[in-house]
């Protein structure tokens, strides 16, 4: 009886590890490959985003330069609107400063003609500036406060007050030193206190209106201020308020019956 054959298990090795390593670098370049590809891919996208973000900024440089556009027409057209606010009447040229130098004379002329050479007081609102002139000479100035503006409602009361200085002319009915201040109704609703009766005692406050006044009438007064800080702007609550010594100086140059005229 012949004895069993015996595997050459080194020969059979041999033979495999070749097929082996030719399906394990095909399995390897597979792979890269596929990396590859997604490298190629994630390139590309990336392309792709880069382009995007280019469109999106020359985009917004495209409305930044179309919104400076538009300002720069907006300001020509308000020129363009307001060119018939600068040409004279019946006049077919721009006015030139000659013109303007020539209406002004007339204007001087009349002003000189109305005033003559009497002594007056001219109160710039707008400006918080005031004037004594004597016919067309000027004598003197100095910054004021006038009106601040604003409204105020008393619910209790339904009175209500506006805290501005009347325009017009008027005239120094009156004048007087050390005033004593009758507050009215209200400055107590502006603080929150409660009114009291018209000749209660809380109402007379002294140094309040300064050392002298002018009176122009219907409530209205020049006096002095203890806010000299707020000289030159709107603070008042009607009144012309100057300082100490503007004031005083306004007081003796001012006789009672003197033409005031307040504009803006």
């Amino acid at each position: 009886m012949n004895a069993p054959e015996k595997t050459d298990w080194t020969a059979f090795g041999r033979t495999l590890y070749p097929f082996g390593l030719v399906l394990w670098l095909g399995a390897f370049g597979w792979r890269m490959w596929k990396l590859s590809a997604a490298a190629d891919a994630l390139s590309a996208r990336t392309r792709r985003v880069e382009a995007q973000a280019d469109a999106l900024n020359q985009g917004a440089k495209t409305l930044r330069d179309l919104t400076r556009e538009s300002v720069a027409q907006s300001r020509e057209a308000e020129f363009l609107e307001s060119l018939p606010n600068i040409l004279p009447q019946d006049k077919g040229y721009l006015r030139t400063q000659k013109a303007i130098e020539d209406e002004v004379a007339v204007l001087r002329g009349k002003v000189g003609r109305r005033v003559k050479n009497s002594l007056y007081v001219v109160v710039d609102a707008k400006a918080n500036r005031l004037y004594l002139k004597r016919g067309l000479k000027l004598l003197w100035q100095a910054d004021v406060s006038v009106g601040r503006g604003g409204k105020l409602y008393d619910r209790k009361s339904g009175q209500r007050w506006e805290f501005v200085t009347p325009r017009g002319k008027f005239r120094v009915i009156g004048k007087g030193v050390n005033p004593k201040w009758r507050r009215p109704d209200w400055s107590f609703v502006e603080s929150g206190e409660p009114v009291p009766p018209p000749d209660d005692p809380s109402r007379f406050v002294d140094g309040e209106l300064g050392a002298y006044f002018l009176n122009l009438g219907d409530g209205y007064l020049i006096h002095g201020t203890r806010s000299v800080e707020m000289l030159g702007r709107p603070a008042s609550h009607g009144c012309v308020r100057l300082g100490a010594e503007d004031l005083e100086k306004i007081y003796d140059m001012v006789p009672v019956g003197t033409e005031v005229f307040i504009f803006e």
